[in-house]
């Protein structure tokens, strides 16, 4: 990825993931923007500001026996500094239920690399 924004587009998303499979909420909280917002299409959720989001991302971890975002594409545009991933979503939840899924996430970036705006879909549970 280019670094033409002064952070690398890839690392930060990664870096979201890997905070979020570690069950690090604060790290998590950290990669977005203050006002930034967390649309989870699928379920009709929108999220704004991080004490929303950390009380989000906190009931996500307290559910979780174990969660894994396994990215399989990245579509960037270093211009406007947005970019889409593909994932497959790994949950292993304490109500029993092992989610399997593939999702989209669309993410746009601040000039300092925190997401302003994250949007994301996901597919069906499998139990």
């Amino acid at each position: 990825m280019t670094r033409e924004r002064g952070f690398y587009i890839d690392a930060v998303v990664k870096g979201y993931f890997g905070a979020m499979d570690s069950g690090d909420i604060e790290g998590t909280v950290a990669c977005f923007a203050p006002d930034a917002t967390l649309t989870w299409e699928t379920n009709d959720v929108v999220l704004t500001g991080h004490d929303a989001l950390r009380t989000f991302f906190t009931e996500l971890c307290e559910g979780t026996n174990a969660m894994v975002h396994q990215a399989t594409n990245f579509v960037v545009d270093t211009e406007k500094a947005t970019c889409a991933v593909e994932i497959v979503y790994r949950n292993d939840r304490k109500d029993g239920v092992l989610v399997d899924m593939e999702n989209c996430n669309f993410f746009d970036f601040g000039p300092d690399g925190k997401f302003t705006r994250v949007h994301f879909w996901t597919g069906s549970v499998v139990d």
